[in-house]
């Protein structure tokens, strides 16, 4: 039995329930405006027509178990349509009508995947989710032109984050039709569906909290992420308000990590990085920015930088100092080595009783096994295991997925910054112009002099997401 869906007759998600109309449905919206909930209702939906095949994509999609098919088996659990589907391995068939919906990737580990997807029988909706990632427009006709199966109307929906004003689903789809930006309704062969977190009403409070959040923070942020607008920058920079700072005023309190980013013909980039939760400000040093790429050396360096680097520790009253592997306690040097008795006789005569003797103790060992990850460009893995296994030093393969993700949460903390070659790259750090209107600037960073950019990249989405720190808007 079909499912019984009550959709408003002024929900902008009414075409989706409805049959025949336009060839084309676009389908954009910021976030939380419930895209995902209702295409995926709907396409539990038209299973029931017929038995057609619809083709759900990603452009990457490594495991629709775990990414798409929860989704969707979501939605049939709360219609209690249980007894109508069976899954087929990436598939989910209607046992009623024989309707299916596969679920695949565009781009797979062997390559573009276009051979495959025009292939398939019975195809008759093609349903491409996140479409701001399928850049290629080549692809896009490849798989739209093999939509059809008998006499059904064949739909293609494209599902997105408003991508910027250089994509084709922009030139295509609106400036090229005199449509401006997002909104709804019908023009030629094609939908326009455009919702927000404003027109759901299921969203919990603090989700909304998020929103008003950037909205006093950054109004163009909030208008590309939350209300779906195209993104077009009006200015190009991306990192404003970094700060110089001395190694007098870095915090030596703080725990501190590392970012690495590989050279071969450019300079391979060390940064120093630590986060003060309690001022929300980042702190950059420059370690190396020249074109060396010795493992060994780059090892020294970091290796030189740990235990060398100034640093305190409170314990029981009494401030512990260390610097170019001497420690100090209370303004007195600490005699000996650790371990040795002379080294707990020393803090015991200044006062400090056994536990912090081990407390003491357990932080300078700490600083002898190398302490501190080391965020490393994954494009060398050779590298990062030779840092693991013959360098013995804590080297993690960093998140470079989503570089303008990244670079958007990162935009919203405020940084101090030692090193003349980290001001030299974000003073230069921008975005890419749009090809066709050289006043504004897309989601997209010019590649160049982003060396130290990347490295602090690297080290701080990797480590502060791991953390669940949150930057200025809230996000995580």
């Amino acid at each position: 039995m079909r499912p019984r869906i009550n959709i408003k007759a002024s929900s902008p998600y009414r075409p989706l329930f409805e049959r025949g109309g336009t060839r084309y449905k676009i389908i954009l919206g910021g976030r939380g405006s419930a895209k995902s909930f209702t295409v995926s209702t709907a396409l539990i939906d038209r299973t029931y027509d017929d038995d057609g095949t619809i083709l759900f994509t990603r452009y990457t999609l490594v495991n629709a178990e775990v990414s798409i098919l929860p989704e969707f088996i979501d939605k049939i659990e709360r219609l209690g349509l249980q007894g109508d589907f069976t899954k087929s391995g990436n598939d989910l068939v209607n046992i009623k009508t024989g309707g299916r919906i596969l679920f695949r990737g565009i781009k797979t580990s062997s390559g573009i995947n276009t051979a495959a997807l025009k292939s398939i029988p019975k195809l008759k909706m093609w349903v491409n989710d996140e479409s701001e990632e399928l850049v290629d427009e080549t692809v896009f006709d490849t798989i739209d032109l093999s939509i059809r199966y008998n006499n059904v109307p064949a739909e293609v929906w494209l599902v997105a984050n408003p991508p910027d004003i250089d994509h084709f689903l922009y030139r295509r789809f609106f400036k090229q039709k005199g449509i401006d930006d997002v909104w709804n309704g019908v023009k030629d062969d094609v939908t326009y569906i455009w919702t927000t977190y404003l027109t759901n009403p299921h969203l919990p409070a603090e989700y909304v909290a998020l929103a008003e959040k950037s909205k006093a923070v950054d109004m163009s942020y909030y208008e590309h992420i939350w209300l779906g607008h195209f993104a077009a920058h009006k200015e190009g920079l991306i990192y404003n308000g970094w700060q110089p700072a001395t190694d007098d005023e870095w915090p030596t309190h703080l725990r501190c990590w590392y970012g690495v980013d590989w050279g071969v013909q450019d300079p391979t980039a060390i940064v120093r990085c630590t986060y003060d939760p309690e001022t929300c400000v980042l702190w950059y040093k420059e370690l190396m920015y020249r074109g060396e790429y010795s493992i060994s050396t780059i090892a020294g360096v970091i290796r030189d930088d740990i235990l060398t680097r100034p640093r305190t520790f409170e314990v029981g009253g009494h401030l512990l100092r260390w610097e170019n592997e001497v420690l100090t306690c209370d303004g007195y040097e600490v005699k000996g080595k650790l371990g040795d008795k002379s080294f707990l006789e020393t803090l015991a005569d200044l006062g400090l009783e056994r536990w912090m003797q081990r407390e003491v103790s357990e932080w300078v060992e700490g600083i002898y096994r190398y302490d501190g990850e080391i965020y490393c460009d994954p494009a060398r893995p050779e590298n990062i295991k030779s840092l693991k296994l013959d360098e013995r030093l804590w080297a993690i393969e960093a998140n470079n997925r989503d570089k303008v993700g990244r670079i958007q949460y990162l935009r919203y903390f405020d940084v101090r910054y030692i090193g003349e070659n980290i001001g030299g790259e974000v003073r230069g750090y921008r975005w890419k112009q749009a090809k066709n209107d050289k006043s504004r600037y897309i989601d997209e960073p010019q590649d160049g002099d982003d060396h130290l950019m990347d490295a602090c990249n690297y080290a701080c989405t990797s480590h502060l997401r791991k953390l669940g720190i949150t930057n200025k808007l809230g996000e995580k």
